[in-house]
């Protein structure tokens, strides 16, 4: 392997500025009327916050900067998360906040520009993550508001503008559709690589079934190692009337006659199989190419995660171990109406960057949105969803995508896994809504 080139040492220069991850948490992730969704929203990446605070003492007011993603920053999300998340795990009023949205990379960005705001010498360190509650606000919440002529909320279209952008124009004519969301790219994703692959329908739909039964084997067989990233939470227990049951306070107790301690993930089916997962009605509502159903997508879930962000010299001084680095990323802008092929583009772009190639990572997540978006990324890529590097330990098809936290997750997933193994590089990537994607490889600061 040739010596990576490090996008801090090309552009920045001073070793001691370098930004460095010194820690990350996150709370198990919750599945649909499961434990976690509990919470509001604002109280999982708090808890985060307070975990990292917790176990790395420091003095706070160093934090320069929260940086929290989320995608529906609705409700007890709005109001900038990011400041919120600060004042409620009790940082010091000196520390701003502002939340991030990038669609489904939203979690990574937040991480990508905690970085940058280091890099650039704007702050010493920052602490960010990323949050979603789909059990209480579902993808696309934030695009509702209230009529009140109607007495109702309404869902308001996206401007027309964009479908007259000449290159959005062109892909809506040559795929024959309209911008309808990510179910309806990922059927037409399916379209797209059944045809390069020349299978069947239903070969290619037992193929979309065998990645989900793998995802959900390997998350199942992995409790263990996963669960190092997860800092366990008390979630209220339910009334008869489906109420969750807080204290004197109105608060969560950690008291097991009013609360449960949740500390595992919540979406993994262990029981899950081919016979099962065959028999699943498909999503689209098209019979002649019914291959997408609710086994082989993302379920919805809650959950939130967290990391810290230093200068090395900072975290020397303070007697802080950095855990790893970036060596470099990218985000691009993809095709809008398979727009969730964005790694196809961002992944080599990183790796070019990086002067870097899929044989020098020991590790590669990809976001587990759909079974058909796995499939055309490791086709096209030159990868198979089979190579134990590939998500080891379960993807999102399992473990669920909390939208705004799962690119601060795949981070932080990687993170753990190189410092299990004592390997050195990791890479991850996230298809993203509209269009996008980024893509970000880091470095164990302790390998063996």
């Amino acid at each position: 392997m040739v010596e990576p080139v490090n996008m801090y040492e090309k552009y920045y220069k001073d070793p001691k500025r370098e930004p460095v991850l010194i820690d990350y948490v996150r709370t198990p992730m919750g599945k649909k009327r499961g434990t976690v969704g509990r919470h509001r929203g604002d109280d999982l990446i708090i808890h985060c916050y307070e975990t990292l605070l917790k176990r790395n003492e420091f003095d706070h007011n160093l934090l320069g900067d929260s940086v929290v993603a989320c995608c529906s920053q609705i409700g007890e999300c709005a109001l900038d998360i990011g400041r919120n998340a600060a004042l409620g795990a009790h940082l010091p009023q000196s520390v701003p906040g502002m939340s991030v949205n990038r669609h489904c990379a939203s979690g990574a960005q937040a991480v990508l520009t905690a970085w940058q705001m280091i890099a650039s010498g704007i702050h010493d360190a920052v602490i960010c993550g990323g949050i979603e509650v789909q059990n209480r606000y579902p993808i696309q919440s934030d695009t509702y508001v209230f009529d009140n002529e109607l007495g109702k909320p309404i869902m308001v279209a996206p401007n027309k503008k964009i479908i007259t952008n000449p290159e959005v124009a062109a892909k809506l004519r040559e795929y024959s559709t309209s911008i309808t969301g990510q179910i309806n790219a990922a059927h037409q994703i399916g379209i797209q690589w059944q045809k390069k692959t020349g299978q069947t329908t239903e070969e290619y739909r037992q193929e979309m079934d065998e990645l989900s039964l793998h995802s959900h084997k390997k998350a199942c067989s992995h409790w263990d190692e996963r669960g190092t990233e997860i800092e366990p939470i008390w979630c209220p227990k339910l009334d008869e009337n489906g109420k969750p049951l807080l204290d004197e306070k109105n608060d969560v107790a950690q008291d097991e006659s009013l609360s449960v301690l949740t500390s595992r993930d919540e979406g993994p089916r262990p029981n899950t199989s081919m016979e099962v997962l065959s028999k699943l009605k498909t999503i689209t509502g098209r019979k002649k190419v019914a291959f997408l159903t609710a086994g082989n997508s993302c379920p919805t879930t809650d959950g939130a995660a967290a990391q810290i962000w230093m200068t090395r010299e900072l975290a020397e001084d303070l007697g802080l171990k950095p855990r790893a680095t970036i060596v470099n990323f990218a985000s691009i802008g993809s095709d809008i109406v398979l727009m969730l092929t964005g790694p196809i583009k961002a992944m080599p772009e990183a790796l070019k960057r990086a002067s870097m190639t899929f044989d020098d990572m020991s590790f590669i997540e990809i976001n587990e949105a759909f079974s058909p978006v796995v499939h055309a990324c490791c086709y096209d890529l030159g990868l198979d969803w089979n190579d134990p590097r590939f998500n080891p330990w379960g993807g999102a098809i399992a473990l669920g995508h909390p939208t705004g936290m799962t690119g601060c997750r795949l981070i932080g997933t990687n993170l753990h896994q190189l410092e299990k193994s004592g390997k050195e590089y990791a890479i991850s990537s996230m298809c993203v809504g509209f269009g996008m994607s980024t893509a970000t490889i880091i470095r164990n600061e302790n390998p063996r």
